[in-house]
């Protein structure tokens, strides 16, 4: 049986404090009531030794007198119990029966006189000090009087204990909702993480241990948020490796084949160049059909620990070897691309054939991007001042900061959360595994990947590592 927790301090609570005001209030009745009686008592006692002091007769018209005072009837007998006079005549039988003997006034003493019941007391009066006789009063009061008296000073106390009763349970109940609607948004954001959703829980305004507790929610939902973004993307790389895997390792073997009949015709066939270095083109061509191979094979890894080894390298250098592969598809699409290597070499310790796939991804991307944007422009017929893809090399620190930057309109906003997922992309016939082959490279290399818009245009910024400089050569003497 559920026991919620807005019951479990309301009603110990509540009950506790119900109790106590209970005998409280149970406890002041009980005293006001014997405070009635106790009253009731010394003002009997002041009538007896007002008439015990006097030595004029005790007549009905007194006795009647006295009634007017008090509220009670009285009888007087003699020391032998025969009557003298009497407020009431009604009452002389009864006080004639009671006998010539003291009584208290207590409610069990109760004396009928028809439809009327009194309560009865006596008392001694002895008047031979001031020259009279000895006598009994024998006093009866009406029991509704003394009953209504007696709720007079009952009732309030039991009247404020009630009213303090439901203060208490309002108060109460409004102190468990205070405490228990936090906890219960709490307990729905709990059930979401477990459907699923790790959404953060508004924190209360009050800085408690419930609030530590929502903190401490949050900081789970996250967590466990990152962890499952990193389990999908694990999964993610382990189905593309065990999907293509085999189709990958066909054409793997097709772009080696083809390689090396272009370097045997090649050999066989020199052909000379306007600079003397050759057919470029045909150059250019093997070298792509080299990247083609070390991108199959790094496909075949995507997801695995790195195992190629690192040597120093000039980044500079890697990524005009980039730009050289890249150079042919840019031309085509109209695009130029733009770098000016910097003034002092940036070393980096890197694996060159990954650095150099990196930066040929984010050339890729750029060119792309630049065409669609010079293609727009030109159907529109607004002015270009013609599309061009920028590449910088920035050091920050120990690092050294790769830019590649394009006027294109970026990725859409539907893509951007993921757009360094495997299979995340939106571009018509695009895979999605070009900036996931980037990001798992950069990090690879201790560094990290990230873009951003500015000024219209598109950044994407790899951060790497710089390599360690060599000590200078000491030069030798001439």
């Amino acid at each position: 049986m559920r026991w919620p927790l807005r019951h479990q301090i309301l009603l110990p609570t509540v009950g506790i404090l119900l109790l106590t005001v209970a005998i409280v209030s149970a406890l002041n009745a009980v005293l006001a009531s014997a405070s009635v009686q106790s009253q009731r008592q010394r003002q009997l006692a002041d009538v007896t030794h007002t008439l015990a002091g006097t030595n004029f007769p005790l007549t009905e018209q007194v006795l009647q007198q006295t009634r007017g005072l008090t509220g009670a009837e009285f009888v007087a007998t003699d020391p032998d119990g025969m009557f003298v006079a009497a407020s009431n005549p009604q009452l002389a039988a009864a006080a004639e029966s009671r006998g010539p003997r003291a009584a208290a006034l207590d409610a069990a003493n109760v004396v009928s006189l028809g439809e009327h019941n009194f309560i009865h007391a006596a008392a001694e009066l002895d008047r031979r000090a001031v020259g009279g006789g000895r006598f009994f009063l024998h006093v009866f009061y009406p029991e509704a009087q003394w009953r209504e008296a007696r709720w007079q000073a009952v009732w309030p106390p039991l009247a404020i204990g009630g009213a303090a009763v439901l203060l208490v349970a309002a108060i109460g109940f409004v102190v468990a909702r205070h405490i228990t609607q936090p906890i219960e948004r709490l307990r729905t954001q709990v059930g979401q993480i477990a459907e699923g959703r790790f959404e953060a829980v508004a924190l209360p305004d009050r800085d408690d241990e419930i609030r530590e507790l929502a903190l401490a929610v949050n900081q789970m939902a996250g967590r466990l948020a990152k962890y499952e973004q990193g389990t999908r993307h694990s999964e993610r790389l382990r189905t593309l490796g065990t999907l293509g895997g085999g189709i990958a390792h066909q054409i793997r073997n097709a772009a080696t084949g083809c390689r090396i009949a272009l370097d045997l015709h090649q050999r066989d066939c020199p052909l000379p160049s306007s600079n003397g270095h050759g057919d470029e083109a045909l150059s250019v061509a093997v070298r792509q059909l080299g990247q083609i191979e070390t991108h199959i094979q790094r496909f075949l890894t995507l997801g695995r620990p790195p195992a190629a080894e690192k040597t120093t390298a000039d980044l500079a250098a890697l990524v005009q070897e980039a730009i050289e592969l890249v150079q042919p598809s840019a031309q085509h699409l109209g695009v130029a691309l733009e770098f000016h290597p910097p003034a002092e070499a940036v070393c980096v310790l890197a694996d060159p054939a990954a650095v150099v796939q990196l930066v040929v991804n984010l050339l890729v991307n750029g060119v792309e991007a630049a065409a669609r944007t010079r293609v727009a422009s030109v159907v529109s017929s607004t002015a270009s001042a013609g599309a061009a893809v920028r590449v910088t090399l920035r050091p920050q620190g120990q690092c050294c900061e790769l830019a590649v930057e394009d006027p294109g309109e970026g990725p859409s906003p539907l893509i951007q959360p993921r757009l360094f997922e495997p299979f995340a992309t939106d571009k018509p016939g695009g895979t999605g595994l070009g900036l996931a082959v980037v990001r798992q490279i950069a990090e690879d290399h201790g560094g990290s990947v990230r873009w951003e818009r500015h000024s219209g245009q598109t950044r994407f910024m790899a951060l790497l590592p710089v390599a360690q400089k060599p000590e200078a050569q000491a030069k030798e003497p001439s």
